[in-house]
C-alpha cells in the first residue's frame, strides 16, 4: 500500500488529496500527520516538509510532482482537464499574500484538525507562523476587519472560473492549483465570497472529496 503523509490545512497538501480522490487512486492511506511531527518527514526525505508520498518504497516531498504521479495512478474515467492560463489566480492573490496568512494562521489551529490534536503541535505552529508574520496571533486576530477588506477586494477581481458543473461535472488542474488558496479562507466567519466563486467552492469539495471550513468558521 501507498502512503499520502499530509496536513489538513496545507494548501500544498490540498493539491495531491484533490487529485487522490477525484482520480479515485487505490491502495493508498491518507495519513495526517500532527504538526509538529519532525522525526516522521525526516526519517522519509531528510527534512520537516508535507506533503509526502511513499510508494514502492520510495518517498517524495514535492506537490506537483505527486500530484501528476497520483493522476497517473488514478483508476476514474473522469481526466483533469488542462491548465488554462486565463484562469490562474495566484499572481492576483500575491499582493495579499500577508492578509491571508493573517487571517488563517491564528485560526486554523482552533477548529479541530487532526494536525493540531496537542497542545505541542498548536504552539508549534504559532511560534513558526508568528515569526513569519512578525506579530503575535492576537495582533492578527485583531486586524482582521482590515484584512478581510483586502481579500474580499482580491476575490472581486478573480477572473471568471469554470464552473465543474459547466465542464461535465469535472476538475481541471487550474481547481487543483486554485481551490487550496481559496479554501484557506473559509474559516473565517462573515468574509464575503462573490456567488459564483462560492458556487465553484462548494463544487470542487464535492468533486475532490476535501471539505470546506465554513461550519467551523471563526
Amino acid at each position: 500500500m501507498s502512503r499520502l503523509y499530509i496536513y489538513d490545512h496545507c494548501p500544498f497538501c490540498v493539491r495531491t488529496m484533490m487529485v487522490a480522490n477525484y482520480r479515485q487512486v487505490s491502495d493508498l492511506e491518507q495519513v495526517i500527520l500532527l504538526n509538529d511531527d519532525e522525526e516522521t518527514c525526516h526519517r522519509l526525505i531528510g527534512q520537516k516538509m508535507v506533503p509526502i508520498f511513499e510508494h514502492q518504497g520510495v518517498a517524495i516531498g514535492e506537490s506537483m510532482e505527486i500530484a501528476k504521479l497520483l493522476d497517473d495512478l488514478g483508476a476514474a474515467d473522469k481526466r483533469l482537464r488542462p491548465l488554462q492560463l486565463s484562469e490562474a489566480i495566484q499572481p492576483l492573490f500575491q499582493p495579499v499574500q500577508f492578509q491571508s496568512w493573517a487571517l488563517n494562521f491564528p485560526r486554523v489551529t482552533r477548529i479541530g484538525l487532526a494536525d493540531f490534536a496537542t497542545e505541542s503541535s498548536c504552539e508549534y505552529f504559532r511560534a513558526k507562523k508568528e515569526a513569519l508574520l512578525g506579530c503575535s496571533f492576537e495582533q492578527a486576530l485583531a486586524d482582521t476587519e482590515a484584512h478581510k477588506a483586502d481579500i474580499e477586494r482580491a476575490l472581486a477581481e478573480l477572473p471568471a472560473l469554470s464552473l465543474p458543473s459547466e465542464q461535465g461535472n469535472t476538475l481541471s488542474w487550474n481547481d487543483v492549483m486554485n481551490f487550496p488558496v481559496v479554501r484557506s479562507l473559509t474559516l473565517v466567519k462573515g468574509l464575503r465570497f462573490p456567488p459564483r466563486v462560492e458556487q465553484w467552492l462548494h463544487e470542487v469539495s464535492a468533486l475532490s472529496g476535501v471539505e470546506l471550513y465554513f461550519d467551523r468558521a471563526i
